[in-house]
């Protein structure tokens, strides 16, 4: 399976599916509701309550939060690098046509076959097309938000908010 672009690429170098194999090895939400013991650049904060995640992470709060962090990086990009920027929808685009046929599918079967609602699904989706986007524009040392929450689900968990003022409040986990 292949990225495939609606437009060529000028000034990025396309992503390949290679670029993404940590995505298609991570046992999405076998740990949710498990004790955190793993490292983090951020601290975490676990969700004990299946409820209290859910509603969490469907909250405005937390995908404006969400918005905020991806605005981190498109105003980078817009202050660092305009003409990258100008491929923004050409990569997203490529990039989440190429989720769609298979880490979202691969998702949508783990929240199945678990406890966790499909109402969770949008955020799912935004934080890794988020992260994908990150990839894309890595050389550029971009902010990294999203290389961070990609851990948190490569151990079994969903982000679900944040509590505080970042960069020192919690990243709440389930």
């Amino acid at each position: 399976m292949t990225i495939n672009y609606d437009k060529p690429l000028r000034y990025l170098e396309p992503l390949k599916p290679e670029h993404l194999t940590d995505l298609e090895k991570i046992n999405w939400f076998s740990n949710c509701g498990e004790k955190i013991d793993y490292p983090s650049k951020y601290s975490l904060k676990r969700l004990e309550s299946l409820k209290d995640s859910i509603t969490s992470c469907n909250s405005i709060e937390w995908g404006n939060f969400q918005l905020e962090k991806r605005n981190d990086l498109t105003s980078f990009l817009n202050r660092t690098r305009e003409n990258e920027l100008t491929e923004w929808n050409t990569i997203t685009r490529g990039i989440k046509n190429y989720l769609e046929d298979g880490i979202f599918k691969n998702i949508e079967q783990k929240l199945n076959d678990s406890d966790l609602p499909d109402s969770i699904l949008d955020s799912v989706r935004w934080d890794i097309l988020s992260y994908c986007q990150e990839v894309a524009y890595k050389k550029y040392n971009i902010p990294t938000f999203y290389s961070n929450l990609i851990s948190i689900y490569a151990n079994g968990h969903l982000p679900c908010g944040y509590k505080g003022k970042f960069p020192t409040g919690d990243i709440l986990i389930y």
